[in-house]
């Protein structure tokens, strides 16, 4: 599969009360909204988006702070919260006229789809999460036992953090390109050009502080009170079990909060499903779809 560059895609932008969202759209269908993580931004999606479009209405969006979104004042943390991403997608699904869509998350996409399938249960349909992040998460990731592989959620925390990884291109693509590189099952997935277009990402204003805020506000508070009950809504998660930043070990944290659900471990696959087994996240998104 030949490598589709940002620019080759539809961009579009919606202005919601409190920001500007960027997203794209291809396809017609069944409405599919497709939540990034980090280190990225709705670019990761690339591999999946063009076959997803063949059965599905597919938007992929920047969360606020991220890509082209607006970024929210930087020194108001709380408006970096996650809480607030879901009240963005409720919003623009209503922009866009969807009453209910399929959904898929990956990395703090999957702590948005928590919370979004509980304060917007009717607007899900079904939810495709890879690597699921939940409540009780927190703990273990932080603890002293993951510290070789969470150090960098405290990193975010510092005020010189921003400015040593903007400092250059080269650190900006030395810094990103590690998790890349690190969180793949094979170390040497990502080509040159793809790690290129995730620097040029980060080196637009505001992008690297945009992405660090969200682990300043999450240190304040991840979960609130609903994001503590279960929920029935139909779910499917995927996680590589060559992961080396959520252990596939974890997973048995969704059984607390969760009735109707599947896990699939996914050999020789690590954090980036969607860029590492394309073709299997494509499938099980379109049997979420028809299920």
């Amino acid at each position: 599969m030949g490598l589709r560059r940002p620019e080759q895609f539809s961009h579009h932008f919606a202005k919601l009360r409190e920001i500007t969202l960027h997203y794209v759209r291809e396809g017609a269908g069944p409405a599919l909204v497709l939540v990034h993580g980090w280190p990225g931004f709705w670019w990761e999606w690339h591999r999946t988006i063009g076959p997803l479009a063949a059965h599905f209405e597919v938007i992929a969006l920047d969360m606020r702070g991220y890509g082209d979104s607006e970024k929210p004042d930087p020194s108001r943390i709380e408006l970096y919260q996650t809480d607030r991403v879901v009240g963005d997608i409720a919003e623009l699904l209503d922009h866009l006229k969807i009453e209910r869509a399929l959904f898929a998350g990956h990395d703090y996409g999957a702590i948005v789809l928590h919370k979004l399938v509980r304060e917007h249960r009717a607007r899900v349909e079904r939810a495709v999460i890879i690597n699921p992040v939940v409540p009780g998460f927190d703990e273990r990731y932080m603890s002293a036992a993951h510290f070789a592989e969470s150090w960098y959620a405290k990193f975010h925390q510092l005020d010189m953090a921003v400015e040593l990884v903007s400092s250059s291109r080269a650190a900006c693509r030395a810094y990103y390109g590690h998790f890349l590189s690190h969180w793949s099952s094979d170390k040497r997935l990502f080509s040159d050009e793809e790690i290129e277009i995730y620097t040029d990402n980060y080196m637009k204003p505001g992008n690297v502080l945009g992405g660090f805020n969200f682990y300043r506000a999450g240190q304040r508070k991840t979960w609130n009170n609903l994001d503590y009950t279960i929920s029935d809504c139909p779910v499917t998660f995927l996680q590589g079990l060559d992961d080396p930043c959520i252990p596939s070990a974890w997973t048995d944290l969704v059984t607390r909060w969760y009735t109707n659900y599947t896990i699939e471990y996914l050999p020789r696959c690590g954090h980036f499903a969607m860029r590492e087994q394309p073709e299997l996240v494509v499938d099980r998104i379109r049997r979420a779809g028809r299920a």
